[in-house]
């Protein structure tokens, strides 16, 4: 499970436009992992931290 504070470095990473092997490289975690939270908490382009703690994602 993601902390919050990796959460956060995600979707300040997914705002700036980086790519999901940078951010799962900056994270330590795989970059299927990142792809996930994203395809899943991601609506509409962008990436909540707090609505993905929230809903366990």
């Amino acid at each position: 499970m993601l902390s919050l504070q990796e959460r956060d470095c995600i979707a300040t990473l997914h705002a700036e436009g980086r790519s999901i092997a940078y951010i799962a490289a900056e994270i330590g975690r795989d970059s299927s992992s990142i792809c996930h939270k994203l395809k899943r908490n991601g609506r509409h382009g962008r990436f909540r931290a707090c609505t993905a703690q929230k809903e366990g994602g």
